[in-house]
């Protein structure tokens, strides 16, 4: 059974498209969070294993989580974004937590 506080998306279509090199993915993701116009995704960090992108971090509200995932939900070779980002009230919790 899975965790509550992770949430996981999956393409629909098992069969995905060739994926773009392994390396270039998680990065893609950050600089898409990187530039949305919500300052607090630059907090979220991105790892990428075949097909599968795992988003880390913690944020201040759970909209914030689910827009972090929905950012990044349509690069291609992504075939699963794993959710792991923590919710916290205030910057000084994420600071103490990482």
């Amino acid at each position: 059974m899975a965790n509550l506080a992770e949430l996981t998306w999956m393409a629909a279509g098992a069969a995905a498209p060739l994926s773009p090199p392994e390396s270039g993915v998680a990065e893609l993701a950050e600089s898409r969070l990187r530039s949305n116009s919500y300052l607090a995704l630059k907090n979220v960090s991105c790892e990428y294993q075949q097909g599968r992108l795992i988003l880390r971090g913690c944020l201040p509200t759970y909209y914030l989580k689910q827009l972090a995932q929905e950012v990044v939900a349509r690069l291609d070779g992504v075939d699963q974004i794993v959710n792991q980002i923590d919710v916290l009230e205030t910057a000084t919790a994420c600071a103490r937590r990482y």
